[in-house]
């Protein structure tokens, strides 16, 4: 059992070196740089307002029945994504 375990802790230890801070269900919270490397992908993006003080953007990308998404700061959102963020974002 221990080394089932062990084994366990190793890939969620490489899921994190390769930039996945949670998987939810079908929900994978990733880090911004692999977020931006996955829009290089194919798939539907979204950004929506959140009720959270200190990150209240979500922008998500959704492939293959999976969705993966980054909280982002006003600024970080503009600085990350540019231009006019009102355009981005949806109502959730």
């Amino acid at each position: 059992m221990i080394k089932k375990i062990e084994e366990c802790v190793q890939a969620v230890r490489l899921a994190q070196d390769n930039g996945i801070l949670g998987v939810y269900h079908n929900r994978i919270h990733v880090r911004y740089q692999l977020f931006k490397e996955l829009l290089n992908e194919q798939g539907n993006l979204e950004v929506v307002k959140r009720d959270c003080s200190e990150y209240p953007f979500e922008a998500t990308f959704t492939k293959n029945g999976l969705t993966y998404f980054s909280l982002h700061t006003e600024e970080e959102l503009i600085n990350k994504f540019g231009g006019n963020i009102d355009e981005l974002i949806t109502s959730n």
